[in-house]
């Protein structure tokens, strides 16, 4: 059995002619090789940035201070957003104001 390139077109396979198939394949080849070789030299660019930023914060004292700021910042967020929680609702305090609290006698 042999396979022969083509493609659908409205539901139907439409067989390549041979020079169609090699013109599509010129064109293709070309552009996503260029394209590999660049994102590759983009993707190892970046990588060597980030661990030249990371050596950076770890090695340095204007690092040490901006990881110091961020954990701050951080750590101040946790505490009022813990303080939101643990805070007595207002609306729930102004319906128990006008009801009677009813006492358990303990025994």
């Amino acid at each position: 059995m042999e396979e022969k390139r083509g493609r659908f077109v409205q539901g139907a396979w439409v067989e390549a002619s041979s020079d169609q198939v090699e013109q599509r394949e010129e064109v293709n080849t070309e552009p996503i090789d260029q394209r590999i070789d660049q994102v590759s030299a983009m993707v190892t660019k970046s990588l060597s940035e980030v661990i030249g930023l990371v050596r950076d914060l770890v090695t340095t004292p204007e690092g040490h201070a901006h990881i110091e700021r961020q954990v701050n910042q951080a750590v101040s967020q946790i505490e009022r957003a813990i303080s939101d929680v643990l805070k007595p609702d207002p609306d729930e305090n102004s319906e128990k104001a006008g009801e009677e609290k009813k006492k358990i006698p303990i025994k």
